[in-house]
């Protein structure tokens, strides 16, 4: 519903205007004075013989900020349908000599993503410059520098808080997309205190808990965690109460790995659940995939932490994202999810009659995750699912046609090929500490291979203590090295 918030004296004409085309009264009101507003309303507001639209925060429509427009006929029903969606009927109601029809061809433009010729730039608000450079087609685009000077100037020259507040959210986003979150953190601070409205406010908060969510980096810092958590809520709350389900719904999703991060399983999932469920009401299929691997993520997580009860509520979130996600339309997503499912069919606790059942699984998981992540094309994730299917292998039952250990191996040493000490000198300090682990597995045929692995075996040991300086990995391998020295000794 588009409202229209008037003045006594316009209140007539307004009216007689609508209502001079079929239905449209059906989708917009007319209200006066202070009436209270529909929840989710777009709002345009007439006083004094002009026509204000009024800024939409949370991206319902192209950041084009309209100018003071006249009333009349043609200018309130070409906005009028521009808010409802048609753009193709707004046109029918100006000409090109009318200052509105400018505008309204670059919103649209924008928009569809048409192209936007460098002169049609001139006589702009410093505002609609950026915009357009950051977001429309243009070309030749300009460089991240001169954007960054368009953004500084139209926030210098933003004519009211709000204006300043609207520029300063797409300049973060322009931070965000650069990857600038520090700078994105510090900027969304600053534009915080200046800013004026709620609705503003929320938008500016919103930025701030996206770059801190996306600048977290291991050990997490609980406290840390903790306040952009309470910030998130907040925002979420006020996304419901204007109706934006879907923008709270995505920002439910962040919410819901800063929960997982904390600990906090039940609140993580309640967060995704909220979000999956708007997903579906939106039939937003792609969206609605995305919260459903998060979810199964934060089931395995949930299992791995002390309660494997959740394994197969994991299974079956991994398998239902599989709907959306299929192997010929999302390849990578497939195979990130078979490897998810491979490692959840390694773990899962089963009794001995159906290990033999989890084992097949695991395996046509992992080489399914092997047949994307080839040797070449993703060289990190091939070495990530060589490792962890090797590791898989050291606790599979005997097989009959190979030999597990074996095959073990050879992953390991696959993986190792990638894993070096220059480029992920800590991978490789983990795969070396497994394959140790393994060589004690291992059958030597005579005492010639026995010495043979038991050497190669010390080498990697000794290997470690040059790759990383994590105590624990360097007790590991101090271990190991003791270990050998024992069997040494005896031999």
């Amino acid at each position: 519903m588009i409202t229209i918030l008037t003045t006594t004296e316009h209140e007539f004409l307004i009216k007689e205007i609508i209502n001079s085309v079929d239905r449209l009264n059906e989708l917009v009101q007319v209200l006066v004075g202070d009436a209270p507003l529909q929840k989710g309303d777009k709002l345009i507001h007439i006083k004094v013989g002009k026509i204000y639209l009024t800024i939409d925060w949370f991206d319902t429509e192209p950041p084009y900020l309209f100018p003071l427009v006249d009333l009349n006929e043609n200018n309130l029903l070409s906005l009028l349908f521009y808010k409802i969606g048609n753009e193709q009927q707004a046109f029918q109601y100006i000409s090109e000599s009318n200052t509105l029809y400018k505008h309204l061809l670059l919103a649209t433009k924008l928009k569809f993503g048409y192209e936007i010729e460098l002169e049609e730039l001139s006589d702009l608000s410093a505002h609609n410059k950026a915009i357009l450079h950051h977001y429309g087609n243009l070309s030749p685009r300009i460089s991240f520098n001169e954007l960054r000077e368009l953004y500084a100037s139209a926030l210098q020259q933003a004519s009211s808080k709000d204006v300043k507040s609207y520029t300063a959210k797409h300049y973060l986003n322009l931070l965000l997309d650069a990857q600038m979150f520090e700078d994105a953190i510090d900027a969304s601070k600053t534009f915080l205190v200046e800013s004026e409205s709620k609705a503003a406010k929320i938008a500016l908060s919103i930025q701030w808990c996206t770059a801190n969510y996306k600048s977290l980096q291991l050990p997490y810092n609980s406290d840390s965690l903790k306040t952009i958590l309470a910030k998130q809520e907040d925002c979420i709350q006020y996304l419901l109460s204007q109706t934006l389900d879907l923008n709270a719904a995505l920002l439910a999703m962040e919410a819901c790995d800063i929960a997982n991060f904390l600990g906090d399983f039940p609140l993580a999932k309640e967060h995704i659940n909220t979000a999956i469920k708007t997903f579906k009401n939106e039939e937003a299929t792609e969206f609605l995939g995305e919260a459903g691997l998060k979810k199964a993520h934060l089931l395995y997580h949930w299992s791995k932490n002390g309660s494997p009860q959740y394994y197969k509520a994991a299974i079956n979130a991994f398998q239902d994202t599989l709907k959306v996600f299929k192997k010929d339309t999302y390849p990578d997503y497939f195979a990130e999810i078979q490897h998810s499912l491979a490692l959840i069919y390694s773990e899962i606790p089963a009794p001995p009659d159906e290990k033999p059942m989890w084992t097949a699984f695991c395996a046509s998981a992992f080489k399914e995750a092997l047949e994307f992540y080839g040797k070449q094309t993703h060289p990190y994730e091939h070495a990530m699912v060589c490792h962890n299917y090797a590791t898989a292998l050291m606790d599979f039952p005997p097989a009959k046609l190979h030999n597990n250990h074996d095959k073990a191996y050879g992953l390991f040493e696959e993986a190792l090929q990638i894993r070096t000490a220059e480029k992920y000198p800590m991978e490789r300090a983990l795969t070396l500490l497994n394959q140790l682990e393994l060589g004690w597995l291992m059958h030597n045929q005579d005492e010639k291979q026995e010495g043979k692995r038991l050497e190669s075996m010390r080498n990697k040991a000794k290997e470690i203590e040059y790759l990383v300086k994590d105590e624990n990995l360097l007790n590991r391998a101090k271990e190991q090295l003791e270990k050998l020295e024992q069997l040494k000794t005896i031999i």
